[in-house]
């Protein structure tokens, strides 16, 4: 569903403030500042899984710099470094590896041109190439920042400046939270009848895996497809199912699982063989164990 908001300046100045525990965040400190309309960022953050694309302007800037005629008279939110736009199309275009949630930047009007108030920021978010949300608010003063978000998950974010005719300003503080589901640890047992856990490499056999359920872990609620064990995610070797019974004693049912030793992947130089899964509502959690590889 596409969702457009123009916000008007109280609002948006209410929404400036630190990212969340845990979001990325770009403030561009860790570039030099290009101070030129030429010098375009684009794969600077391809680390952080971010890939700019900017058309023919969007490039680093400080506040302090009298590179061009009349200065920015603008200072970073972030830090002095920003990105800065000052050409004739104002926007760029900015492309994640895997979509991200609560993705939201920092934006200032510059110096440049006479201020003209009905100027305004827009960023539209995108997923799997379809537009899900938009956001715009108007330019404030010069050197007033304000905050622009996306709620929705987005994998592609496209921001331009509208009606500045010649108005430069700023983009700084970039902040997302990945998307990734997070992974809950959980106890397993390779070989239960041994301290050792040795799996002879190159075996047709199988190796006995325990799933142990807890009181926050029903084993019953695993997705039993999504179950992968060791390196290359053997799948349970079982025709009917995987068998469950109480091993340890406490009243909770736990999952045997058994694995072709073959399609696990181990080698020699592995010390630990780990289990991972999803239960039915999407939790995705892993176990490992200490595992003692023989054989060639």
């Amino acid at each position: 569903m596409k969702r457009i908001q123009l916000i008007g300046l109280g609002a948006a100045l209410s929404l400036l403030g630190a990212p969340p525990i845990g979001a990325a965040v770009i403030d561009f400190e860790d570039q030099p500042a290009a101070n030129n309309s030429h010098s375009l960022i684009r794969y600077e953050y391809a680390d952080m899984g971010a890939t700019f694309f900017p058309t023919d302007d969007g490039a680093t800037w400080d506040g302090i710099s009298a590179a061009e005629s009349g200065g920015w008279q603008i200072s970073g939110s972030n830090g002095p470094t920003f990105l800065g736009f000052d050409g004739e199309s104002y926007a760029i275009s900015l492309l994640f590896d895997e979509p991200v949630e609560g993705f939201a930047l920092d934006v200032a009007r510059a110096a440049g041109a006479p201020p003209f108030y009905m100027d305004y920021f827009q960023m539209t978010g995108f997923l799997d190439g379809q537009i899900v949300e938009s956001s715009a608010v108007y330019f404030a003063a010069v050197d007033v920042w304000q905050t622009v978000s996306l709620t929705s998950p987005v994998d592609k974010v496209v921001w331009f400046g509208i009606g500045l005719r010649g108005h430069r300003y700023g983009v700084d503080n970039l902040r997302w939270t990945s998307q990734a589901p997070q992974l809950s640890a959980v106890q397993i047992d390779v070989r239960p009848d041994s301290d050792e856990n040795p799996i002879q490499l190159g075996s047709r056999g199988v190796v006995p895996v325990v799933l142990y359920g807890e009181v926050d872990f029903i084993v019953e609620d695993v997705d039993i497809d999504t179950l992968a064990f060791g390196p290359d995610g053997a799948f349970i070797a079982h025709r009917n199912g995987p068998h469950f019974d109480d091993i340890d004693g406490d009243g909770l049912l736990d999952m045997i699982l058994h694995h072709r030793i073959q399609d696990t992947g181990l080698t020699a130089y592995d010390s630990e063989a780990c289990l991972v899964g999803q239960t039915t509502d999407g939790l995705s959690f892993e176990g490992c164990d200490d595992v003692m590889p023989v054989g060639h």
